[in-house]
């Protein structure tokens, strides 16, 4: 079964959410093992692009992805950052189980930035299973 990643309504319109539905598209047409991730996800992820001053959330229900613009309900995780530090999680090395690589240039990149203050997560640690799936299926690596 493949999850479906859907726009939500006025969501097509938006700078960021379909770059993020075409995205999470290739991925999961890309690699089987990571539509099963999709499949087992469920809540809202928020991310809010600073540098944009746009925001979108991303719904995970059963057998659906929906991009919505903006946040929408109340999200179990929020990621603020830049435009660039968003896209760059979406090249994150994973190495075991799927988890980022902390060995990686990306994931150095990306902790710096976060140590910098330049990325912040809310909500992570309490739903980290998650935040490990988001990251699963957000990277175009395998």
């Amino acid at each position: 079964m493949e999850p479906a990643i859907e726009l939500a309504p006025g969501a097509e319109d938006h700078g960021f959410a379909p770059m993020l539905a075409t995205l999470l598209r290739q991925n999961l047409d890309d690699h089987a093992d990571k539509r099963a991730t999709a499949l087992r996800m469920r809540g809202r992820v928020a991310m809010v692009i600073t540098d944009l001053g746009m925001s979108v959330t991303l719904e995970f229900v059963p057998y659906a992805v929906r991009v919505h613009a903006g946040i929408v309900g109340i999200p179990d995780v929020t990621v603020r950052a830049g435009s660039e530090h968003i896209m760059k999680m979406s090249m994150l090395e994973l190495g075991r189980f799927g988890l980022p690589d902390p060995r990686g240039e990306v994931a150095k990149e990306l902790s710096a930035a976060e140590r910098a203050g330049a990325i912040k997560y809310y909500g992570a640690l309490a739903n980290l299973p998650l935040m490990v799936r988001l990251t699963r299926v957000m990277s175009v690596n395998a």
